[in-house]
């Protein structure tokens, strides 16, 4: 689902995401997706065909976002997720999972940066913050909260941030890989130090090869952090959604 950016800043607990069954591609494309799966598995042999949650609409009122979602699978994204894909399906949706993107701030205002792997399958040697996609949960209510943290937990061994100081910014869709992502600001108790001495701990490392550490007011800015280092679109997307983030709450 292609959809303009919002820009805003929604408090985590006043995001709603109900799971309402599963997404299905038509015939031609569910056979398509197969033969797909098996060319992309030859030459990523590690990946993983796991469930993802798609955003199947979305809508704002009185200050709350509202989330509708379905269940799909990642080898259903990889079929459905080229630039081609809806002059030549013009019927069929996409598998559209809905990525999170977080900027986590720390107790000394610096913000965690990552620079992505050189073997990445997407954005290899860019610049990004830290994020993935979310998941389905066994329930119809999806805490994308809780899908934000074991993110952090998961990429950088951060599981100090608070539910009450995280924030949602802004949604927007990436037209490079063809997803709609939502971008959160979130605060961890601990120094950009004891981070990124704490990440090498981290369960998954694959994705991230280096991590930085930002001034919060360069970001903000936009002084050049690691000049002639390519950003990842969701680098640039969150770059701006947090600086109007900030425009907003000081204007209050």
């Amino acid at each position: 689902m292609m959809l303009a950016d919002e820009a805003f800043s929604i408090p985590v607990d006043q995001i709603h995401c109900r799971l309402a069954g599963e997404f299905k591609l038509s015939e031609m494309v569910e056979a398509e997706r197969k033969s797909g799966w098996d060319r992309f598995l030859a030459g990523h042999p590690a990946a993983f065909d796991g469930r993802l949650l798609r955003m199947a609409a979305y809508g704002i009122e009185s200050g709350r976002l509202n989330i509708t979602a379905n269940s799909t699978c990642f080898s259903a994204y990889v079929v459905t997720r080229h630039a081609g894909f809806a002059e030549e399906h013009p019927q069929t949706k996409r598998a559209d999972p809905l990525g999170l993107t977080v900027v986590l701030i720390t107790a000394d205002q610096q913000v965690i940066v990552t620079k992505r792997s050189l073997t990445a399958e997407q954005n290899p040697g860019a610049l990004y913050f830290v994020g993935g996609y979310a998941e389905p949960a066994a329930g119809e209510e999806i805490d994308l909260f809780e899908e934000a943290a074991r993110e952090l937990a998961e990429e950088i061994a951060v599981t100090d941030i608070e539910r009450s100081d995280a924030v949602a910014i802004g949604l927007a869709y990436d037209p490079v890989f063809c997803h709609p992502e939502l971008f959160l600001v979130a605060a961890s108790r601990s120094t950009a130090a004891e981070i990124l001495d704490g990440a090498r701990h981290a369960p998954d490392r694959n994705e991230a090869a280096r991590l930085f550490a930002s001034p919060l007011s360069d970001i903000l800015n936009d002084d050049d952090f690691l000049p002639g280092a390519p950003r990842t679109w969701s680098f640039l997307k969150a770059q701006s959604f947090l600086q109007h983030h900030f425009r907003q709450r000081h204007s209050l």
